[in-house]
């Protein structure tokens, strides 16, 4: 049994057309992901405003005070 000596394989230009092509595709897919991102933070952020509102308005008329942020 002889041994040969195995070599990396050189990068083609077709490989990288092949990873050009793989992220050209993608593409689409991580834009729809980010708008999906977007959406959730500002559901979020409404919710967040919506119990400080909440939270003033009861501290104004149970404990007497004004709202904390003044």
């Amino acid at each position: 049994m002889t041994r040969t000596r195995s070599t990396p394989a050189k990068r083609t230009p077709a490989a990288s057309d092949s990873t050009d092509e793989f992220f050209s595709r993608m593409n689409p897919f991580c834009e729809a992901q980010r708008v999906q991102w977007e959406a959730l933070m500002s559901w979020q952020q409404s919710w967040a405003r919506f119990h400080q509102d909440c939270w003033e308005q009861w501290a104004v008329r149970y404990a007497g005070g004004m709202p904390i942020d003044g």
